[in-house]
């Protein structure tokens, strides 16, 4: 199965989450998002609102699951 470039940040913060039971730091994900490659990202402050992106979609995953 292809995994997306884009998605591959979000699958590997999910697996973190669960791994730990709790949510990785931002710094923490910026560093999976600058493993994964991300295109046309050109500064940390991107990649720190694009992980602010990630924490609130898994918020909301997590939220829909315990409802």
């Amino acid at each position: 199965m292809k995994i997306i470039v884009s998605h591959l940040a979000f699958k590997q913060t999910l697996k973190l989450y669960f791994e730990n039971g709790e949510m990785p730091t931002k710094e923490n994900i910026v560093e999976i998002m600058k493993k994964s490659k991300l295109h046309k990202v050109g500064s940390d402050s991107t990649y720190f609102r694009r992980a602010s992106t990630i924490t609130g979609w898994i918020n909301w995953i997590m939220n829909q699951i315990k409802e």
